[in-house]
């Protein structure tokens, strides 16, 4: 695994010290460093963690945080232009050879936190400014950008090999196995409820600063997310709980949440976002993949399945009463362009500034961005909508009233004030399931979440069926949905390359053929 997964030295650095996504995260570390000469301040220790945070608003990282999560789900088909690798993965054509296996940059981020996490209390010697408050502080976020690296490794991979020491130089023997996706779990929520939780600030010096750094809040929703995949409702409520109860946060409102929330950023429901300087670094990810100005005609679209009719998430017949009418909800109109005339209907979230309507309201403008945008990791909507499935999935029919109170936090800031009721659902459990998991697909689609919830509903099941039912629903061929066929499919394979490297890998079980499992001990 040498020189391919973990060797990050910390010379490597410099490659940091031209990218920087906002002011504050602009504090270079020397361009060369003698591991003895470095560590001498507290601005050369916080320059380490500023690089872990750099980490991942590089491409490999942000593609892979959007691919991971969501490509593979019922919210994408192709697009106008769409590359090979992405049309693959949409056709669920994935071998231990497909691009996006590669788990190095992910690696390089855990390096970074490790690195710092190893050295950072040297300099407690050599700077008196340098307190232990402040150690603890900027330890707190290095655990947590940690765990939510090691996160999305476990959902995309389940088993991966856990690293808390850092690698310097070619001389360490990185031979590591895999560790259970329990082992991991409990790792990171070990941390960020010793070390993280108790340390790290509620809020930073600026306010851009405490949506894009990690603060108290985005650890209570990192936890609350990892709680909610392993099925610890109850802990995965509490931690909703304490973001709620904070009025820091709030929903925007409608005629300002598309504008504010994904072209402008850092919104007041923001909790953590990975922010870009246009001059410096861009969201590549999204601009390839979803639009902007100079190419408006993005590599993914909506399908136009779910546009309407049956298997639409808008339009949903709840008993007499339509849920999410398509002429009043504002996320069927913002997310997606509604114009049957282009041939695709072209995903708009993230790729514009704004929509106009003109004056009866029968047709909108879509005006889009010249400058790139940020990525969300975390925000209040995603929040209360974990808190309603957390209690549904805890308290059962006891919960439903709870549950959809909390869906009508987000469903009526999209319908015009309008709520739901208890009553078009007949009071049921099962119906009520479906509705937060649809409400999650209405008010989150293209940020990275949906093939994570989809894959939490088949985890419960202990089976791919429902998960292949809705995928099904956008005109996938037997072929493509006989590939999920298996629980392990559902999961990525082991990058080909990393198994050469590292002979303590082993493959997933789905995707073992001769010629992968032949370089295994």
């Amino acid at each position: 695994m040498k020189n391919r997964l973990f060797i990050v030295s910390i010379l490597a650095l410099s490659l940091f010290a031209t990218t920087a996504c906002t002011n504050w995260l602009d504090t270079r570390p020397e361009s060369e460093m003698i591991l003895d000469e470095y560590w001498t301040t507290e601005s050369e220790a916080e320059a380490v963690l500023m690089a872990a945070y750099r980490g991942f608003i590089t491409s490999d990282c942000t593609y892979r945080m959007l691919v991971w999560g969501e490509l593979r789900s019922d919210n994408f088909t192709q697009g106008t232009g769409i590359g090979d690798e992405i049309n693959k993965v949409l056709r669920q054509e994935i071998t231990p050879s497909t691009p996006y296996t590669t788990w190095s940059s992910f690696y390089s981020v855990i390096n970074y936190c490790n690195t710092f996490l190893s050295f950072a209390p040297d300099v407690l010697k050599k700077d008196d400014n340098f307190t232990v408050e402040k150690l603890r502080k900027l330890s707190a976020e290095a655990y947590a950008v940690r765990a939510l690296a090691y996160f999305y490794l476990v959902r995309a991979f389940q088993n991966v090999p856990w690293i808390s020491e850092p690698s310097l130089d070619d001389t360490q023997d990185f031979i590591v196995p895999q560790f259970s996706e329990r082992a991991v779990l409990d790792s990171i929520i070990r941390d960020l409820e010793l070390y993280s939780l108790p340390y790290i600030p509620r809020i930073h010096s600026t306010d851009k600063e405490t949506k894009g750094r990690f603060t108290k809040n985005g650890v209570y929703a990192l936890l609350a997310d990892i709680y909610l995949w392993d099925n610890q409702f109850e802990k995965c409520s509490q931690m909703c709980d304490y973001i709620l109860a904070d009025d820091y946060y709030t929903l925007v409102p409608a005629e300002n949440f598309y504008s504010q929330v994904f072209y402008t950023g850092f919104s007041s429901e923001s909790i953590f976002e990975f922010g870009y300087d246009n001059n410096i670094q861009v969201n590549d990810a999204t601009r390839s993949l979803y639009g902007y100005q100079n190419n408006q005609n993005g590599q993914l679209a909506f399908p136009v399945t779910l546009v309407s009719g049956q298997y639409s998430p808008f339009e949903y017949p709840a008993g007499s009463y339509i849920e999410s009418k398509n002429d009043v909800d504002i996320r069927w109109k913002d997310f997606f362009v509604n114009d049957p005339g282009v041939g695709v209907y072209q995903i708009f979230k993230y790729a514009g500034i704004q929509r106009t309507e003109n004056f009866d309201g029968s047709r909108s403008t879509y005006s889009y961005r010249n400058n790139t945008s940020n990525w969300i990791v975390y925000r209040l909507p995603d929040v209360i909508l974990m808190k309603a499935e957390a209690v549904l999935q805890g308290k059962q029919e006891e919960g439903l009233a709870e549950a959809l109170s909390l869906v009508n936090m987000t469903y009526s800031r999209s319908n015009g004030g309008d709520t739901l009721s208890l009553d078009y659902y007949d009071n049921s459990y099962d119906k009520l399931v479906e509705l937060v998991l649809r409400e999650r697909q209405r008010e989150l689609m293209f940020e990275g979440k949906r093939w994570f919830d989809l894959m939490r509903m088949a985890r419960r099941a202990g089976s791919p069926a429902p998960l292949v039912s809705f995928i099904a629903r956008k005109g996938e061929g037997s072929e493509a949905l006989g590939k999920m066929s298996q629980m392990n499919a559902l999961y990525w394979p082991v990058n080909k390359g990393e198994l050469e490297a590292n002979t303590a890998l082993v493959q997933n079980k789905f995707y073992e053929t001769e010629s992968t499992t032949s370089t295994l001990k």
